[in-house]
């Protein structure tokens, strides 16, 4: 039988930092041993938890989040102080999670441990190719528990130590570092460790190329297939680069290896597939003149994942990640504004937004993923990355770019682990801002208005020898925003930037030029998420 076990402990950690404070419940010390058995492509594993009940109560069951799927996994067996304890599968539909609940047969008294071995297997999902398999979410975890209940929307920080024990004709990309190798017969054992991650993944690879470097002390590995080389290669420098800018800027990278893999044969972008692994799409050369930026770019965006959401700070699981992504995103827009400068974060990051809109679609941000998942369409690009990242640059806009930077520099330094709400987000815009920012939040989070400006008219008179401009401009839109900025160009060439009021109904602009309008155009920076952008121009 293969021999596998976790270890863990829980405790609770309550601390100030710059007015907050948050309570994280964090897991540590998992230690695995797994066996990938070549007859089917699948792991055999056992596992041992010796969980702490911090609360006052008794606890009488235990549940676990695990990926079931009964073609796919199996839990063989649960057992405590060598009893067989009994155990029910559940379901989003019949419990609101997919696992299992151990039940025990002596219940957890208050201040006491359990230890609870499981032994199961576990099949790969074989998402795009059969060089590769993807183990990547795969472990049982104990679900997160705040003295009082257990919650399985919550993601909660452990450190992990696991044994891996895989035929030598593949390689694997993995989440922790790989502390030690050894060759057994036709087999390799891999030891790995790594601390503070929500999650422990891994992926078996075959007829694939490794190369490996250093930036500021992290591990980066870059596996790619042979067709693939320049790429490869390229991902990797631009790792280098942007692991050193972000630690430059940020202070610090969140831990000490990446690891990039293939994934689709078209470039659609990439993915974080598990902590400290990401997949980029292959076919770059695809993309013709943008293949380049978009390297590099893709890159930093994936970089960025790895603080926010995914692996350092975190975020409930039952709402679309608006802030792991729009955090994520904006951390790789600070990297393209001096690195990348010809990607626009704007244009890219707003189209599958104002095409929801436009057909009618509900894309408040604040809706859970079930909700979402019923409606058919796509909110992952159009709300979980256009319109959080953008909701969050209208932030910026709105208290000022200086104080939002201030705003993300906190919450890197006191939420690591913790599942991030909008109510505490919110509280420290405030805090930090200064600002009440009721009317943007609940706009902007809890509803599905938009915004949209329309110039109505623009009449000129002759004084002398100067031109009186009277610009009439409505708000067609049901959303708010404090300032809304206008570029006015003249014949010849010149530009006059204005501002007007953009929570009024109308507003008047009186202008006085000494050469006529030629074209007005609204939020010419594209710092709105404007649903209708249409100039003014004089010929039309």
């Amino acid at each position: 039988m293969i021999r596998a076990f976790y270890i863990l402990t829980v405790c609770i950690l309550i601390w100030s930092c710059q007015k907050t404070t948050v309570t994280i419940q964090q897991l540590s010390n998992y230690k695995a041993i797994v066996n990938l058995d070549t007859a089917d492509l699948s792991l055999n594993c056992s596992m041992q938890v010796d969980w702490f009940n911090s609360s006052d109560s008794i606890i009488e069951k235990i549940p676990f989040t695990f990926r079931l799927d009964s073609a796919k996994t199996l839990v063989k067996d649960i057992i405590v102080d060598e009893k067989a304890q009994n155990f029910i599968y559940t379901s989003k539909e019949t419990h609101g999670f997919e696992g299992f609940i151990v039940e025990l047969l002596e219940p957890v008294k208050h201040h006491e441990n359990v230890c609870i071995q499981i032994n199961f297997n576990s099949k790969s999902n074989e998402y795009f190719r059969e060089r590769m398999l993807f183990f990547s979410d795969d472990f049982p975890l104990i679900q997160h528990f705040n003295g009082k209940i257990f919650n399985p929307d919550f993601q909660i920080h452990s450190d992990f130590q696991v044994e891996i024990t895989y035929p030598k004709e593949f390689d694997i990309a993995v989440t922790g570092l790989i502390e030690t190798t050894d060759t057994i017969d036709d087999n390799i054992k891999n030891y790995t460790t790594i601390n503070s991650v929500p999650s422990f993944g891994f992926i078996f690879l075959k007829d694939i190329k490794l190369i490996e470097d250093y930036a500021s002390g992290v591990l980066i590995r870059s596996f790619y297939f042979e067709d693939d080389t320049k790429w490869g290669e390229k991902l990797l420098e631009h790792s280098k680069n942007i692991i050193e800018f972000y630690k430059d800027t940020i202070g610090f990278y969140p831990q000490p290896i990446l690891t990039i893999i293939p994934g689709y044969s078209k470039p659609y972008g990439g993915w974080p597939v598990c902590p400290n692994v990401v997949g980029i799409h292959r076919g770059i050369d695809l993309k013709k003149e943008k293949a380049e930026t978009h390297a590099h770019w893709i890159m930093s965006h994936e970089i960025g994942h790895q603080y926010w959401g995914y692996n350092y700070v975190l975020e409930p699981l039952n709402y679309p990640k608006w802030f792991g992504i729009g955090m994520g995103i904006h951390t790789d827009r600070l990297y393209a504004i001096e690195n990348i400068p010809e990607f626009n974060h704007s244009k890219s990051f707003s189209g599958s937004y104002l095409k929801a809109m436009r057909k009618g679609y509900n894309t408040t941000i604040m809706q859970t993923v079930d909700t979402l998942n019923k409606q058919g369409f796509d909110w992952n690009n159009s709300i979980k990355h256009d319109k959080a990242f953008s909701v969050l640059q209208m932030l910026a806009y709105e208290i000022g770019e200086d104080k939002f930077f201030e705003i993300f520099k906190h919450c890197l330094k006191c939420y690591k682990g913790v599942n991030v709400t909008l109510e505490m987000f919110k509280k420290d815009c405030e805090t930090i801002s200064e600002q009440n920012l009721d009317e943007f939040f609940n706009t902007w989070f809890y509803t599905n208005d938009y915004l949209a400006y329309q110039i109505d008219s623009v009449r000129t008179t002759k004084n002398n020898n100067q031109l009186q401009n009277e610009i009439k401009i409505s708000k067609i839109g049901s959303a708010n925003i404090s300032k809304v900025f206008a570029e006015i160009d003249l014949a010849g060439n010149e530009k006059i930037e204005v501002q007007f009021n953009g929570n009024k109904q109308t507003e008047t602009l009186k202008i006085v030029t000494e050469k006529p309008i030629e074209r007005i155009i609204l939020d010419p920076e594209l710092k709105l998420l404007l649903v209708n952008r249409k100039d003014w121009n004089r010929n039309n």
